[in-house]
């Protein structure tokens, strides 16, 4: 009975290591994700699909039949 005992606690600390060093790890990703994304000034806004619409359009991807046509769609 001693030895199952053992070898089952030898068995539940590597799983609680192995789990500690996924937490932390994780941790630490989303701090550095988060400082980099803050630090940079990037706001994670997405626009509206009308905002997108309109930007391809002041930037000469789409032309303005276009715009009406996927305007029409969308709404």
């Amino acid at each position: 009975m001693n030895w199952i005992d053992h070898c089952l606690g030898f068995q539940g600390g590597g799983m609680m290591m192995m789990g500690m060093i996924i937490f932390w790890g994780l941790l630490i990703f989303l701090g550095i994700y988060f400082l980099k994304t803050f630090m940079n000034g990037k706001n994670v806004k997405i626009g509206s699909h009308i905002d997108i619409l309109k930007e391809r359009l002041a930037s000469g991807d789409i032309t303005e039949e276009e715009y009406d046509r996927l305007k029409k769609k969308l709404y």
